[in-house]
């Protein structure tokens, strides 16, 4: 279907739920550290169209939608056009693990083009099946990223709510605000031609 669909009953929406509290409950038993944060999940651009990109490094169609949508989403937020937001879902095993060292290497340095390194480094290592925090941090480190923990529960609390509230349960998807309107895409395609519209009407 060239994308990730993770149930087709009535009961997908509760099962996704389940698996996010999940999702936030291994962050909350995550050792925390000294460094403080922002308690708001992180975001990139100034633009007043709101962006909301769910996506699973396991999962292979988000993968083959990476380097076509770095490009757009890269102008988009060099424009002011859109405020954008990777959230990462948690529909494989490991999921919340990588998500977590996302979370620790965009504290350390906040820019778009980092975030996109280390997206990339991510999806690397899932093809991998690399599955342990020590060798994730081990490859982390040869790439020359550099991280800095802290307690993720306030980020991936809202994170909680956004999934519910977006009634996500196919990755990769996509949520775009725009002038009190909210629309949803689903699949690679869709969602990269909704980017490009944006970049059209910005213009």
């Amino acid at each position: 279907m060239g994308y990730l669909t993770i149930t087709t009953t009535n009961k997908k929406l509760v099962a996704t739920c389940i698996a996010f509290l999940t999702f936030l409950a291994l962050f909350i038993s995550a050792p925390c550290a000294s460094h403080s944060a922002e308690t708001s999940i992180p975001s990139f651009g100034e633009g007043k169209v709101k962006v909301r990109l769910y996506t699973d490094y396991f999962c292979p169609p988000c993968a083959e939608m990476e380097p076509g949508l770095e490009p757009v989403i890269s102008e988009l937020v060099k424009d002011k056009t859109i405020n954008l937001i990777f959230a990462d879902t948690p529909f494989y095993k490991h999921s919340a693990l990588y998500a977590r060292y996302f979370l620790y290497a965009i504290n350390e340095k906040k820019e778009l083009e980092h975030a996109l390194f280390v997206r990339r480094s991510l999806i690397e290592a899932a093809k991998n099946r690399v599955d342990s925090a020590e060798r994730i941090e081990a490859i982390l480190k040869e790439k020359g990223v550099k991280l800095k923990p802290f307690d993720p529960k306030p980020v991936f609390t809202a994170l909680t709510n956004h999934l519910k509230e977006d009634q996500i349960d196919a990755t990769p998807s996509c949520i775009i605000e725009k002038d009190g309107k909210k629309n949803k895409y689903v699949g690679a395609g869709d969602i990269i031609n909704a980017l490009n519209q944006l970049k059209s009407t910005a213009k």
